[in-house]
Order: C-alpha cells, then structure tokens, then sequence
C-alpha cells in the first residue's frame, strides 16, 4: 500500500468519526473527572483547586461562569449527527425537515400538509409554524426591523428584562429616520413582569411588547394563563414576543411553554434558542413559533437559513431527551448550593428559574467580578443603577461550583 493511500486511509469516514465523538464525549467524561476529583478530595478535607479546573470548551484552569453557557456541553448525539455530515458540506443547501419534525415532537406543534404542488428551491424554507435562524439574536433584531425600522413606532419591555429589542431600537432615530419610543416598564418588588402596569402602559402606537420568560437576569417565571390574559389586555396590533431562552429550565413538568399562544394568536411570537439548554452556542441555532403573517413581515428582511451542521445538530440534540434532563439537573444542583451558601453567609439571592442566581453583596460588584477574574473565576455584574452591588453567576458543574463558592469567599474576606 503506498503512503498516500495508508493516509488516505486513516482520514476516513470511520476512522474521522471514531476521533471526533471521542473529542465530543470528552467533555462529559471530564465533568465526571471533576465530580470524582472533587468529592476525593472533599472526603479527604481538601477543596476543589481552579488549577485542577477541566470546563467543558474552556481552558484548563479556568472557571467561566459568567454567559449563561451550559456546562455539560452538547448532546453527544449532536456531535455525531454534525460529523457525519461534515462528509457532505461542499453541496449548497440546508434540508430543515427533520429539524422541524422533531421540534413539532418536542413542542406538541402540527406541521402542514406538504405540498408537492410547487417545487420549492432548497434555499427557502417550507411555510409552517417554525422560523429557524442561525441564533435567536437574530430573530429578534428581525422583529424590530420588521415592525419598527420602516415607521417607527413603540416597545413595552421590563425595566429589569433583556433589554435586546429595547437596545436595538434605540438607535433606529438615527439609522433610520423614524421615532421609535421604548418604554422599560416598573417590575414588581420580586423583579416580576408587572402585566397589568405594562398593559396600562400600551397604546395603539405599541408595535412590539416584549416578555422574557423566564426573566433574565431576575429569573422570575409567568405562568401561561398570566400571559394570554396579558395578551387579551393589549391592542390587536401589537406583537408581543416571549423569550423563553431559559424555558427549558424551570422546574416544573411539563414546562409552562407559550408555544401553544402562538399557535393561538396571529400576534404572538415565541422566541427559543439552542445555546441553552442544547448546549450549541458557538453552531449559532435559533427558532420562533408564530404566526405566517409574522413570519413574512421577518423575512422581508432575511430569507437564508441555518447551515447543514447545525441544522442536523439541532434535530439531535432536541431528541436526546436524556441529555436535556442532565442539563436541566445540572443547574438545579448548581442552584441549590449557591441558595444554601449564600445563606450560610448572609448573602441576599433572588430564587431562579433560568440558569443563573443573582446575589446582593452590599458592595460595588464590578470590584468583586474584577477581583474574581484576577484568579480566573469568571462571573458577572449588572450596569443598572438598583444592581450595582449585584452579581450574576451562571452554572457550572459540581467542581466549578465550589470553586466559584470557595473563591467569592476568599475574596469578601478579603476586601472587608
């Protein structure tokens, strides 16, 4: 056998495929490497070390609880279905079918009829319920375009929410022309959507009312009866959007999705995203529930879709239910120890539905996130005014969990 064909040899399919879901596997064996290190080490009275720190998609060493990452990684299943099509990525077009057969699994949503009548071309998607998006960053900035950058118009949103469509829309005077007014509705004292100051607050010029659900970074949670008597309250004209990029993580079975209003509404869009629960964040993967008359007003802007790979990781990672339940209890966990040393140390917290905890440290956060990213701990501060002695801390595995604890405690002790 010459040389050329051994190497051709060793780079083939099964040999390639062999490489890469040992790769992709590697970063939940290595969060059960830290388990095990860990609880070792806590039987034997040490801690956990940021030195022995191995985060999935991280660098050795460092702890990165400050982007809503998950920290388990991706569905291995995911992994294997972006590999095996990775052999076929010179051809143009993207088959979205199985994606959205297995979101109508997951979301108990009904897809049309196909209609063979009229050849489509494989860069356009089929009509039906589902708009798929490389991330939901991009549905949203096509939300404000649609129904805001041509006239102007105004946006309700939660003083303390998201704030995406808010930011964007801010700058439309300039870039476009039009006056648009955002109105960053009062919360609730438990930093809830207030629902009905936000609905006194709308007028016939609202165009866009955004919810974030659950809320981030407050992580409070509206129920969907809350919701649709939300909706009936408000004009017939104005869209209202639910962001329910942390959905997929309360604690509550089934979830309390408002897929099911957008199916009902023509004036609702519900906005979901990959890069949480399905742990696909760098393949950029994003998706909306709403009506055809919403999703044509979107593409007059943008008509491409996602590429092959994550299309084909997404119809993955949606199935592998099992996954999704680890990463669900994953961030349950992270929870609970936060809430129970935060109140070991006297540490005010608002109780989370999404992925992340908010605590009041009674003094400037951006000092203690500075003095944390000093020794590679990595979490974040809020720029509001009322959260400025506020941290925001994300979820990170067992290990990285009691080293975030252990560091924020050298450290208060530290500074006080």
């Amino acid at each position: 056998m010459h040389a050329s064909e051994t190497a051709m040899k060793a780079w083939s399919r099964r040999g390639f495929m062999k490489g890469a879901l040992a790769a992709g596997t590697a970063g939940i064996a290595l969060s059960m490497s830290d388990r095990m290190a860990m609880a070792t080490q806590l039987i034997t009275g040490g801690k956990p070390s940021i030195e022995a720190i191995r985060g999935v998609g991280v660098q050795p060493g460092l702890v990165r609880m400050s982007l809503n990452e998950n920290p388990l990684g991706p569905s291995p299943r995911a992994i294997e279905a972006m590999a095996n099509r990775m052999f076929g990525v010179n051809r143009y077009g993207t088959d979205l079918s199985d994606l959205m057969q297995a979101l109508s699994t997951f979301d108990g949503v009904e897809l049309p009829e196909p209609d063979n009548s009229m050849r489509r071309s494989f860069f356009r998607p089929p009509p039906g319920p589902f708009m798929l998006t490389p991330g939901s960053s991009l549905i949203l900035d096509l939300l404000c375009l649609a129904y805001l950058s041509r006239n102007g118009g105004e946006v309700i949103e939660a003083e303390y929410g998201y704030g995406s469509i808010s930011r964007s829309a801010s700058d439309y005077n300039d870039m476009f022309g039009v006056d648009v007014n955002i109105i960053r509705a009062p919360m609730t004292p438990e930093y809830k959507h207030d629902l009905d100051g936000m609905a006194a607050l709308a007028s016939d010029r609202t165009s866009l009312v955004v919810i974030t659900n659950p809320n981030n970074p407050t992580g409070t949670l509206l129920q969907p009866d809350e919701i649709e008597a939300f909706i009936n309250k408000l004009p017939a004209t104005a869209i209202v959007v639910i962001d329910e990029a942390y959905l997929h993580f309360v604690e509550q079975d089934p979830i309390p999705s408002a897929v099911p209003l957008a199916v009902k509404y023509d004036n609702v869009a519900v906005v979901r995203t990959f890069s949480k629960a399905y742990a696909l964040a760098a393949v950029r993967l994003g998706y909306c529930v709403a009506s055809q008359k919403i999703q044509d007003e979107m593409r007059k802007y943008y008509q491409e879709s996602p590429n092959a790979l994550a299309t084909v990781a997404g119809a993955a990672a949606v199935r592998d239910l099992e996954h999704l339940q680890k990463s669900r209890e994953a961030v349950w966990d992270f929870k609970k120890r936060c809430y129970a040393t935060f109140d070991e140390m006297g540490i005010e917290y608002l109780p989370s539905q999404g992925t992340f905890v908010m605590a009041d440290l009674k003094r400037p956060a951006m000092q203690v996130v500075r003095e944390m990213r000093a020794r590679n701990v990595w979490i974040s501060s809020r720029r509001q005014r009322e959260f400025r002695t506020w941290i925001r801390v994300s979820a990170g595995t067992e290990a990285e969990t009691e080293v975030f604890l252990q560091t924020l405690k050298d450290v208060l002790a530290k500074s006080s």
